[in-house]
């Protein structure tokens, strides 16, 4: 077995790692949860204290949800990772404050116990738990989690009303003029809709601050947005106002930030995560433009996230010296197979 040496007192000799990270789980995890605070503040300023109450059975009931599952299979409880708390925050801010709180409880339930540790646990997930959880209520329980609300300060007096995305999906090229003001929609006035996507000010907040602790890179959040906003672009003529509507309506900005960025589900190689990006930009204008689904967002991070590791064995890095890209099979589950 390999020693530590210590020789005259100046130079420690020792195996490999060399180069140690305090970057452990536990604090990306808690960098997530810090820059997930301004939607936060931002949803209970507008939706008002239930927020916190959603927030609260989610996280509760995903860190519960692993603790009861890692028992029962006699395995090591890793809940001290705060990986749980993340998934069953962003569920509690990926629906709409009338949600019932049972909604809330299947979700981070369906995202812990059947989306990551039936498959393998934290890193080994192949799809986006908080996105399968948001994916899998929008199909089976839409009659509860669509009953959309405006928002007004402190929760008081809310008046029902659509998404802006209800206005300009669906093959739509112009704006209506039921879609507030894009001021509007950047600090969330008047805009109806999950509680944790209402402030794109607040959101981007979030991601600058991830991406200043070097949490997330920040080519992924830019390109997604941005292959989104030109093909609408397109779409629309080049129309300033629709472009920059869709990228400041429905969860973009916030999968963008929060869901995509995730490790294990996404691509991990240099050259993957710009293919991932882009392609869930594409997916998400192709939803919004060919079908009667104005979101599409989830659905195309899905896609994206079963496409990973495809990619990444695709676009390996090249070796120093070598002409083309490693040949691999890379499986999350697994190792790299050669």
């Amino acid at each position: 077995m390999a020693q530590t040496m210590d020789i005259k007192g100046k130079l420690r000799v020792g195996p490999s790692p060399h180069i140690r990270s305090k970057r452990t789980s536990a604090w990306l995890m808690s960098q997530v949860l810090i820059a997930l605070v301004p939607p936060l503040l931002a949803a209970i300023f507008f939706f008002g204290f239930r927020v916190l109450l959603m927030v609260g059975v989610g996280i509760g009931t995903a860190v519960l949800s692993e603790y009861i599952y890692q028992k029962f299979r006699y395995q090591e409880v890793k809940i001290n990772d705060l990986s749980a708390c993340v998934t069953g925050m962003l569920i509690g801010l990926s629906l709409p404050v009338t949600a019932p709180l049972w909604t809330v409880m299947i979700g981070s339930i369906f995202a812990i116990i059947v989306v990551k540790q039936l498959n393998g646990g934290i890193g080994k997930n192949y799809f986006n738990p908080a996105v399968a959880a948001r994916v899998m209520l929008k199909a089976f329980f839409s009659p509860w989690i669509t009953n959309w609300v405006l928002p007004s300060a402190w929760g008081i007096d809310v008046i029902s009303g659509a998404t802006p995305l209800e206005f300009i999906g669906d093959g739509a090229q112009t704006v209506s003029e039921q879609v507030p003001k894009l001021w509007d929609l950047f600090l969330g006035i008047n805009l109806g809709g999950n509680v944790g996507e209402t402030s794109k000010l607040a959101i981007l907040m979030g991601m600058l601050y991830l991406i200043f602790r070097r949490v997330i890179h920040p080519k992924i959040p830019i390109l997604y947005i941005l292959t989104t906003v030109l093909i609408m672009g397109f779409w629309s003529g080049f129309d300033f106002t629709f472009m920059m509507a869709h990228a400041l309506t429905g969860t973009l900005f916030f999968a963008a930030t929060y869901m995509a960025t995730d490790y294990s589900s996404g691509s991990l190689t240099p050259a993957g995560k710009t293919v991932f990006a882009i392609g869930c930009g594409i997916l998400t204008a192709f939803f919004r433009i060919v079908f009667d689904y104005p979101g599409g967002v989830g659905f195309a991070i899905l896609i994206m996230n079963a496409c990973a590791p495809f990619i990444d064995g695709k676009l390996m890095p090249r070796i120093y010296g070598h002409k083309s890209r490693p040949k691999t099979k890379y499986d999350r589950q697994g190792e790299l197979n050669r």
